[in-house]
This record gives structure tokens, sequence and C-alpha cells, in this order.
């Protein structure tokens, strides 16, 4: 008999859903700061020990849900990896644009539990998906991670300076050739 089984009935995964939808309401009702467990617990329908039985922390709850709430983590590789780099780039976009007051929490504090779960849940997994997407176009480059980073920068820069995410064909035509340059005068080429 094995010492590892768990005691009790196996986790409902509706419940788990309920609680992380619960969670990301409040947040973007609230904000981190304001977020509750116990008014989590409440909306989702559970109590506080199943609750904290499942994440033990508020931050770690909150990753979870901005997990949950994205689309899948990665681009599926194909056979063209500039398309798998342009899908990779646009989900961001759109992610950036539907939870804006996630990047507003990076903005105004960024040493913050909510700035640090939005990097660990948004950012980092995107950072990610888009060196390994370029990784494929370009090859193992020194820069390839600045070069990953900047893209996903122009996507934010440009929510920041026009109020709106840029589109597929603007990431396409003008945020990829960025990227991909081969060398410093191919970008300078590729701005101007």
């Amino acid at each position: 008999m094995s010492t590892n089984r768990r005691r009790g009935r196996p986790r409902d995964p509706a419940v788990e859903w309920a609680i992380l939808r619960a969670t990301l309401a409040l947040l973007d009702d609230g904000g981190y700061e304001r977020l509750r467990m116990a008014d989590v617990g409440s909306r989702a329908g559970v109590g506080l020990g199943s609750l904290y039985r499942r994440w033990p922390t508020k931050y770690a709850l909150v990753v979870d849900a901005l997990r949950a709430a994205a689309p899948s983590r990665g681009v599926e590789p194909t056979d063209d990896p500039v398309e798998d780099l342009v899908s990779c780039l646009t989900s961001f976009a759109e992610k950036v644009g539907r939870r804006g007051a996630l990047l507003a929490a990076l903005l105004t504090d960024p040493a913050s539990e909510m700035a640090a779960a939005v990097r660990e849940a948004e950012l980092h997994p995107a950072r990610e998906s888009a060196v390994e997407q370029l990784r494929r176009i370009i090859g193992p480059v020194p820069d390839l991670q600045t070069r990953a980073d900047c893209g996903l920068a122009l996507i934010v820069q440009h929510l920041l300076l026009q109020g709106s995410v840029p589109g597929e064909t603007e990431i396409r035509e003008r945020i990829l050739p960025l990227m991909t340059a081969a060398d410093r005068e191919s970008a300078r080429h590729v701005a101007d």
C-alpha cells in the first residue's frame, strides 16, 4: 500500500476553475491589493480551507489565475517559423490589450507582488515563446533574447503611445523586420 496516496475526495476541476474565474474578476474589479482570499472563496462558493489547500498564498493563486486565463502558452510549431513568430507576437498583443490593468501594475509599482505575478505568468512565457520562434528563424545569435525583448517591448510601447496594440499587419511589417534584421544597418533601414 502506497503512503503517497491522497486522502479524501479527488479535487473537482470545476471548483478550481470557479476559483480562478472569481480571482480574475476580483482582480479586474479592485486590483491585487484589494483582492482578499475570503472574497475569492465567497464569490466562487468555496470555503477558505478548500481555497488554501489549493493555493497557500494570494500570489500563487493570482499567478495560476493569470496562467489559466491566457490562451495556450506557446505557439505550436509549423513549417513556417516566420508565421509562428507573427502568431506569438499577435497573441501577446491581444493579451496586453485585454488586460491593461495588469500592465498598469508593472508601470506604477514594478516591485509589487502583482507586478511579479504578471511577469511570472504573462511576460516570461511570452518571452520564452518569442525567443524559441526567433531562434528558428535566425539561429542562435548572441543577441537573441534582446531581439525577442525588443519585439515585446515595441508592442507595449505601441499601446502606451497609440492607445491600442498593433495589429497583425503592423507586427509583420514593422516589428518583425527589426527582430530578424541581420545587422544594425539592416535594422536602421527598416525603421526609416
